[in-house]
């Protein structure tokens, strides 16, 4: 098990650092320094699913605590709820989970529920 980098997310420091404390009147002109890449003139992108974890190096683990992990779920349960029968059928379909069409829709809605929980299937 050498090699391997546990990585904690959604972790709150407990105590605030003492220290020297950052004036705000003014928007910082040095925040949107570090967004180009070094020596290239491209603008900002944005991602095309910003609800997908980013790109995770080789030999790292993404491990969610309890509050992260709690806050993803009801996510999800909030995404597959407002979907349409339709829509969820549409979802699974196309992450290669088949359903037969006589399956009730709760049934359905919990199939995708679970799979894109696990990881499995990406739905917006």
């Amino acid at each position: 098990m050498s090699g391997v980098k546990i990585q904690k997310v959604d972790h709150v420091d407990p105590v605030p650092k003492a220290g020297r404390h950052k004036s705000m009147k003014t928007f910082p002109r040095g925040v949107m320094k570090g967004t180009r890449k070094r020596g290239g003139n491209e603008p900002i992108v944005g991602v095309k699913d910003p609800a997908k974890p980013p790109p995770v190096r080789k030999g790292t683990l993404r491990i969610l605590t309890d509050k992260g992990a709690k806050a993803r779920r009801k996510t999800i349960k909030q995404t597959v709820q407002s979907m349409s029968d339709a829509k969820v059928r549409e979802h699974l379909k196309g992450s290669g989970i088949a359903v037969n069409p006589k399956t009730p829709p709760q049934l359905a809605r919990e199939i995708l529920e679970g799979g894109m929980e696990a990881g499995m299937i990406v739905a917006k």
